[in-house]
């Protein structure tokens, strides 16, 4: 059974010898159960079973080179793999990173529209103490406007006694006298002022002139105060104007600082997109590393079997050279009664193998010399 075991691995081998010509690999599986074996007489014979051993050498040969080859391919492809695994994992990193800085760049936008926004307020404060002020230093420039225009206008046509007619020092007269009365002089001197303002300067008497003194003084003295006003009022309206242009200015800076803060943040989008792509790539090229080597482990694998394969063919080829062991008490009976037959079947399978083997001789060596 051994024998029978050992033959079928041997023409298992010699079947799966795809280099081995089809011709010459059917000779060999015609003359393998006549080549092996302590009863192999005839030179054919033998001849028959060193070209089976040669043929699974030769096979064992260039099937070691291909299991080398494979196992070299093997190792190549997991240096790629390692290599492509550090680049997609670095990818990752990066990738990371990209969005760490997309995170603060937009948190520093963030900040920067916010800053707009406080120095819009800021500045829409301003605005409106600029107004008021405005306004306040418009009232402050009217009224003394309107003292200047009554103490170098009708008082003094009054007081020069100026005027060409009765209607002209009238008119000038309600004027003076609306405008100290709107002011809240002293209703005594306001009572003796139109008759004393009235009077031609060389009919005017003393108390007339005392009047006259009074109401010049007041008007001297608010002129004065609404000159020290409008000075004051200048100097803070001028405050007040530069801190609107200094809020105008910071506003624009903060602008400009939320312009360049969108940039910065546009660009780190664009780090984080390209970082994204390359990772997906990475992990792609990893992907298809990964299938390449399932491939070439497979192929390694088949050329590991194919080289055990041959190992066994050509151990098995031992076995059949050796025979298989026999009881030697049945052995004797059998030879007893059988000697005579057996060596005449033996003689006539010797000629058969020895014709087939020539044959196929001639055959290998009408292919090589073509």
């Amino acid at each position: 059974m051994a024998l029978v075991v050992a033959q079928g691995q041997v023409a298992g081998a010699l079947k799966e010898l795809n280099d081995l010509p089809e011709s010459i690999k059917q000779m060999l599986l015609q003359a393998l159960p006549h080549s092996f074996g302590p009863n192999v007489v005839h030179p054919f014979q033998k001849e028959a079973g060193v070209m089976v051993r040669k043929a699974l050498e030769e096979g064992r040969t260039e099937a070691e080179t291909r299991q080398a080859a494979a196992a070299q391919h093997v190792k190549e492809a997991r240096t790629v793999l390692e290599a492509l695994q550090a680049d997609a994992e670095s990818n990752v990193a990066s990738e990371d990173a990209a969005r760490a800085v997309l995170a603060e760049k937009v948190a520093t936008l963030q900040n920067a529209v916010a800053t707009v926004k406080n120095e819009e307020i800021m500045l829409g404060n301003v605005v409106a103490e600029r107004d008021i002020a405005a306004a306040e230093q418009e009232k402050l420039e009217a009224g003394k406007a309107e003292v200047e225009s009554i103490q170098n206008g009708s008082f003094r046509v009054l007081v020069d006694g100026g005027w060409e007619d009765e209607e002209v020092r009238d008119v000038c007269m309600d004027g003076v006298c609306g405008y100290l009365t709107a002011q809240g002089v002293d209703a005594v001197l306001m009572a003796a002022l139109p008759k004393a303002l009235g009077l031609r300067p060389e009919d005017r008497g003393a108390f007339d002139k005392a009047s006259i003194e009074a109401a010049n003084t007041f008007i001297l003295e608010k002129v004065a105060s609404c000159n020290a006003d409008v000075s004051q009022g200048d100097e803070k309206f001028g405050d007040i104007k530069s801190e609107h242009l200094g809020a105008w200015a910071i506003l624009d800076l903060a602008k400009e600082e939320v312009a360049a803060a969108t940039q910065v943040r546009d660009n780190s989008e664009s780090e984080l997109q390209k970082a994204t792509v390359d990772k997906k790539l990475a992990h792609s090229k990893v992907s298809e590393q990964d299938a390449a080597l399932a491939d070439l482990l497979a192929e390694s694998t088949m050329a590991d079997a194919k080289v055990q394969q041959l190992e066994q063919a050509l151990n098995a080829i031992v076995q059949l050279e050796a025979g298989e062991p026999e009881i030697q008490a049945e052995k004797d009976d059998a030879m007893e009664v059988d000697a005579e037959n057996t060596v005449a079947v033996e003689k006539q399978k010797a000629m058969m193998v020895g014709n087939d083997v020539a044959m196929a001789t001639d055959h290998v060596q009408s292919i090589a010399g073509a």
